[in-house]
C-alpha cells in the first residue's frame, strides 16, 4: 500500500491548445478510495493513465509511496487495473484468468491456486472458478477482472469506469461490492467515473475535474455542502441544483449578503443556488411566483418543475403531495439554504 502523489502534473496532445490535464496537484493517503469524475473530456481518466505510465507526463511529476515513478514503465510501477471492458482471456477458466499474472511471474502451482481461491472467496466467486467468462454474467466477469488485480497484491488499484457496461441495478450492486471490498483490502484505489451519483456513493473524497484542471477534492458531503463554484454546485447533487441569476440587490426573499460577501463580489450580479430540497412552498405573493409544469411522483418524493420569470427550477417535496400542473405556487428558500456564487468568476462567495 502507498501513498500517491500528483505534482503540477501536465499532459498535452499533438494538436490540442488546451492540455488534457492542466497542473494536477492532489495527495491520496495510503488505503483512501478516491474518485476522479467529471463530464466528458475533463481529463479524468488521461490522469488516470499517467499514474498507470500508459501517458506521458509532460510537467510535473507523479509519486507512489517514497519513488518518483514519472519516468518509470507501468511494469515497475506496482498498480494493478481494472477497464470497463474487463480484459478477460475468453479462452481460460475463471481461476486461470485470475491466476494468469501470477504464473506469468513464475509463482508455483500450490502458491497460485492458494491465492486464486482466496480471491475468488473474497468475490464470491468459488462455485465459479471452472467456468469460462462467457458463462458469467456481466457484474461477475468485472469481479474476476478485479479478482485477477488483487492476487497481485499491489501497492495501488487503479479503475477505470469499470461499471459502465452494466445495466442500472447492477452498477448499484456492484459499486457497493467494490467500496466495501477496498475498505477490507485497505489498498490506496483511484476509481474515475463520469456518474457523480457514483462517486458521491463510493469515495472516501471526491475529485472533479473540468477541462482538465481540478476544481475542487473534498468528502462527498464536503462538495453537497459547500462547492466551491458554480460548476461543482451543478454538477453534484441528482437532481441538479437550481441556479439562478440576479444581482446583488434584486435577490429573493429569505437570501442577503453578508457584508463580507458583498466585499468578494467582483461585479454586481450572484448566482443564487438552491438544491432542490432546500425550497419551501409559500403562497405565491410571499414568495418567489413559480407555475408548476410537470410533476414527477416517485412515491417518497415528488419532484415539481415550475416555470419562474427566469428559469425552470426543480423542487423537492414530501411524496403524493397534492400539487398538480397549473398551479400557482411561491417558492423560498430555507434559512441559510442558499448558495452565493460571483457571477463574474463563478467562485463560492464567502460564509
Amino acid at each position: 500500500m502507498a501513498e500517491v502523489i500528483f505534482k503540477d502534473a501536465t499532459r498535452y496532445f499533438a494538436g490540442v491548445d488546451r492540455p488534457a490535464v492542466n497542473s494536477l496537484n492532489l495527495d491520496v493517503p495510503d488505503g483512501e478510495f478516491l474518485v476522479l469524475v467529471g463530464p466528458s473530456g475533463c481529463g479524468k481518466s488521461t490522469s488516470l493513465r499517467m499514474l498507470a505510465g500508459l501517458e506521458g507526463v509532460d510537467k510535473g511529476s507523479i509519486h507512489i509511496g517514497e519513488r518518483d515513478v514519472t519516468e518509470v514503465p507501468p511494469a515497475g510501477r506496482d498498480i494493478a487495473m481494472v477497464f470497463q471492458n474487463y480484459a478477460l482471456y475468453p479462452h481460460m477458466s475463471v481461476a486461470e484468468n485470475i491466476g494468469f499474472h501470477l504464473k506469468i511471474a513464475g509463482m508455483n502451482k500450490t502458491d497460485r491456486e492458494k491465492k486464486v481461491r482466496e480471491a475468488a472467496e473474497l468475490l464470491d466467486l468459488a462455485q465459479y472458478l471452472e467456468r469460462k467468462p462467457a458463462k458469467l454474467s456481466g457484474g461477475q466477469r468485472q469481479r474476476v477482472a478485479m479478482g485477477r488485480a488483487i492476487v497481485r497484491e499491489p501497492a495501488v488499484f487503479l479503475m477505470d469506469e469499470p461499471l459502465s457496461n452494466l445495466d442500472a441495478k447492477l452498477r448499484v450492486q456492484t459499486r457497493t461490492q467494490i467500496a466495501s471490498l477496498q475498505r477490507r483490502l485497505g489498498t490506496t484505489t483511484i476509481y474515475v467515473t463520469h456518474d457523480q451519483v457514483e462517486a458521491m456513493t463510493m469515495g472516501d473524497r471526491v475529485a472533479v475535474l473540468k477541462e482538465g484542471v481540478l476544481q475542487q477534492c473534498d468528502t462527498p458531503i464536503g462538495l453537497f455542502a459547500r462547492p466551491a463554484n458554480v460548476f461543482v454546485a451543478g454538477f453534484i447533487g441528482s437532481p441538479a441544483m437550481n441556479l439562478l441569476d440576479f444581482t446583488a440587490d434584486t435577490l429573493p426573499s429569505g437570501v442577503g449578503l453578508t457584508p463580507a460577501q458583498r466585499s468578494a463580489l467582483t461585479g454586481p450580479d450572484v448566482v443564487v443556488g438552491v438544491r432542490p430540497e432546500a425550497w419551501e412552498t409559500v403562497n405565491p405573493v410571499d414568495g418567489l411566483e413559480a407555475v408548476v409544469e410537470v410533476v414527477e411522483e416517485l412515491g417518497s418524493d415528488q419532484y415539481l418543475y415550475c416555470k419562474v420569470p427566469n428559469g425552470v427550477l426543480t423542487v423537492r417535496t414530501p411524496g403524493m403531495s397534492p400539487w398538480q400542473r397549473g398551479d400557482r405556487i411561491g417558492l423560498k428558500v430555507k434559512p441559510d439554504q442558499a448558495h452565493l456564487f460571483d457571477t463574474a468568476t463563478g467562485d463560492r462567495l464567502p460564509d
